[in-house]
Formats: structure tokens, sequence, C-alpha cells
């Protein structure tokens, strides 16, 4: 009798022992799914101390890598790795890790060798394409997206890293292609309306530049970058009452903004407004001194031309005392002249 009730409270520990590691390994899964993911490693670490599951060594990485610790999630995925070597979700995901701390190397041998596993994996095709692009081998990134396309079709981070590569080899047409494919999948992807703004403008097709970040903006209404990248497009465009309007939004955010202040001021003086073209130059100096050498050139014609302006009446006395004191000048030469003569 005592030893069956030996042997049952010994099956009790075992069961309340093994319910306690599920407990923690579904502890650390529902933490993850919540975004938890300082309490996922929590709980996951429990689970590991007893059992090296390659799933929580998998799991708590994952929760690593969404905790921006990179070291620790390659640490994890290695140890899945030495338990099931040919593990390639573990592959990839260590891939992505080491992207992320800039070892290209490393990332590449991990893609390479998950599609030693299994080729169709199209993941793995892109991150090749973003470490090629991270490098500067632009070429090379548009094979592996063009790849990674041809196996899964429409794919906005496809289509959009692409285009970054074809603007990068400044082929400006394709990477307009490109971004227009993201935004037909995804019309309220703003990097891709602001890269597609950057291409029609790099064309000279400032029209196209302004609706493009009209659309940004939209999504974006408070960001002083767009209303300053739409008002250099409005101002090459010589729309200057627009470009002045998004400078002086753009200066409502940082008023220190010495390149909107810069194009304000261009643009008042191709509206003929020399009063705030000379304030915005002013404040430009103010800021910077030395930010454009010509400033204070384009400064004091605008004093002249203002002056002018404003005191006509002043000018043309000005210019009249001028003229009769060279014909009175010119009299007296004249008659220095004859005198010798004589």
């Amino acid at each position: 009798m005592r030893n069956s009730l030996f042997a049952t409270i010994v099956i009790c520990l075992m069961a309340f022992c093994a319910n306690a590691q599920i407990t923690a390994f579904d502890k650390g899964f529902d933490a993850f799914q919540r975004a938890k993911f300082d309490n996922a490693v929590h709980f996951y670490t429990i689970y590991i101390e007893d059992n090296k599951s390659p799933n929580a060594f998998f799991n708590r990485g994952l929760s690593y890598y969404k905790l921006g610790d990179f070291e620790n999630a390659i640490a994890d995925y290695s140890k899945v790795l030495e338990i099931e070597l040919d593990d390639h979700e573990a592959l990839y995901n260590r891939g992505l890790a080491y992207f992320e701390i800039g070892d290209f190397e490393n990332a590449i041998a991990d893609y390479e060798a998950v599609l030693a596993i299994n080729s169709d994996y199209f993941n793995a095709y892109t991150g090749l394409g973003l470490s090629a692009l991270y490098q500067n081998k632009y070429e090379s990134a548009i094979q592996y997206f063009d790849t990674a396309i041809e196996l899964y079709g429409d794919s906005p981070i496809n289509f959009y890293n692409r285009g970054l590569a074809y603007q990068a080899i400044e082929n400006y047409e394709n990477a307009v292609l490109d971004f227009s494919l993201v935004l037909r999948l995804d019309d309220s992807n703003i990097d891709a309306f602001i890269s597609r703004a950057n291409m029609h403008y790099e064309m000279g097709k400032y029209e196209l530049s302004i609706l493009d970040y009209a659309e940004a903006i939209s999504l974006s209404p408070e960001s002083p970058a767009l209303f300053y990248n739409r008002g250099i497009s409005y101002y090459s465009d010589r729309q200057f009452d627009a470009a002045v309007k998004d400078f002086t939004e753009a200066l409502r955010y940082d008023s220190t903004d010495v390149n909107a202040l810069w194009y304000a001021a261009l643009c008042y003086r191709e509206l003929s407004d020399e009063g705030n073209a000379i304030l915005y130059f002013e404040k430009v100096k103010a800021l910077n001194p030395n930010y454009k050498h010509l400033w204070s050139i384009d400064k004091n014609r605008l004093i002249l031309k203002k002056f002018i302006k404003e005191n006509w009446i002043y000018t043309v006395v000005i210019v009249l005392l001028l003229l009769a004191s060279l014909f009175f000048v010119l009299r007296i030469l004249k008659s220095t002249k004859a005198t010798e003569i004589d």
C-alpha cells in the first residue's frame, strides 16, 4: 500500500513538472503573440533550463530578434542548427540577424545554405538581394530580386528594393515602374510615393513629382521634409508662389532650416518681393554666414532694387544730378582744352 502510494506521488510529481515545462513554453508563446518579447525570452529561458528543445531555442531566437538583440538571436538559431542541421527556417532567420549587424558575408552564406536545401525558398533570394544592395552590388541585387519575384509573384518588398537598385544605377524609368508596382499593391506605401517622386524629379518631370509628394503629404501631413521636397519641385517648375507656401510650412516645424530659408529667399526674389527676399537672406546669414558665398551679392542687388522701387522720385533726382555733374565736368574739360589751344 505504501509502495503504491509512493509510486502515485512520483507519477504526480512528474506530471506536475511536465505541466510546469509546458506552461513555461506556452507562456512564452503567449507573450510573443502579445508582443511582450522580454517576457517571452524569460519564459522560454525557464523552459530551456530543463528541456533543450529546438522549438524553444527557435522561438527565443525570434524574441531576441524582435528586441533587436541580434547576437543572442544568432546564438539561439545556432543552437537549433546544432540539433537540426537542415532546419532552413533557422538558417534563414540567422541570416536575417547577421544582415542586421552588417555581417553580410555570414548572411549570404546562410541564405545560400537555405537554397541548397530548398531552391524555391524565395525569401532567401530576397535576403541575397538586400545583401547585394547594401554592398552596392546593384546588378546582382536586381537579379536576385528578379528571381524572388519569379518564384513568389507580386511582392511589394521585392519591387521596392529592386526599384532602389535601379535608382542607384540611374535607371530611373525602371525605378519608376517598380515603385508604381508597389503602389498598385499598396496605395498607402509612403516610401514608394517618396521614391517615385524623387525619380520624377531627377527625370525633370516636376509636375508628376509634385503629385507624388502631395500623396505622401496626405499620408504624413506633419513631415517638414515632405513640404521642403515638394517646395523644391515647385521651385524647379517655376511655381514660386506654391514653393514659398511649402517652404513656409517646412519652417513652421523648424525655423532654423537654412535650406528652406534659402529657397524661400530665392522664391521671393523671383516674385520681385525684395523685402521678404532680403529678410530671408538675412536669416540665412545669421544662422550660417558661410551657407552660400553669393548670398551678399544677391542681397545687395535686392537692396538697391528695393530702394529704386520704393524711392523712385529720389532715384530720378539722383540720376539727374549725376548727369548734370557729368555735363558740368565735360564742359570744364572742354573749356580747358580750348584755353590750351589758344
